[in-house]
């Protein structure tokens, strides 16, 4: 393993996730265990480890690794989350993400599964400037949102989600829907990705009236 340069803040990104894990879990967007959240810090990757609640996290919850295999770096004592895959597929192919999310949001949820399973939708559409904008989006004509199916094992989720990627460079989406996961978000930081998981939720609600996923 070649030498895993770490970042001068990666002990405050740690105190960072746990805190944003703890928020997302009062907003009912992490509930229980569910979800990962993690961070880039120079080389290496912080990412929150299975198990703890997600309402009870602390910088003792979060493991670096390397980005490689994502393996835990040496002194790390816990083993990242099999979630590990699909962050290291983002920080791999967009050089300017720093953070990445991923949460059970209930809206988003409820639509990507439905999708998953029916084929009604396979991509969600940001339409309209203000909604486009807030997502970190510069065009304004409408953007899709990808949809990806989740296969059993992790890594091969990740694939699926590297496929959707690949080749967009600065004009990916900034985020996806993975069905029976809920919402893939990251950005530059922590914050960007939380705001960009929270648009994906508001447009993922059903319009008033409607009985089923949109």
């Amino acid at each position: 393993m070649k030498p895993v340069i770490i970042g001068v803040g990666a002990e405050l990104q740690r105190g960072n996730l746990a805190a944003a894990g703890r928020a997302l879990h009062e907003q009912g967007w992490m509930p229980s265990a569910a979800g990962s959240l993690s961070a880039r810090s120079g080389d290496a990757v912080l990412i929150t480890v299975d198990g703890p609640d997600r309402g009870a996290l602390t910088r003792d919850d979060i493991v670096m690794v390397e980005p490689g295999e994502g393996l835990p770096l040496l002194g790390e004592v816990d083993w990242p989350p099999a979630d590990t895959a699909l962050h290291l597929a983002l920080y791999r192919l967009l050089p300017a993400c720093g953070a990445v999310v991923q949460a059970p949001t209930p809206h988003a949820t409820t639509l990507a599964s439905t999708a998953g399973t029916t084929g009604m939708v396979d991509q969600v559409t940001v339409d309209g400037r203000e909604s486009a904008h807030g997502m970190g989006l510069t065009a304004p004509h409408p953007a899709a949102l990808p949809l990806v199916t989740t296969w059993p094992d992790v890594p091969c989720t990740a694939e699926a989600v590297a496929d959707q990627l690949a080749g967009c460079g600065e004009d990916a989406p900034p985020a996806l829907l993975i069905a029976g996961l809920g919402v893939l978000a990251w950005g530059r930081d922590l914050a960007t990705a939380r705001e960009r998981l929270a648009y994906v939720e508001e447009l993922s609600r059903p319009s008033p009236g409607s009985t089923a996923a949109p």
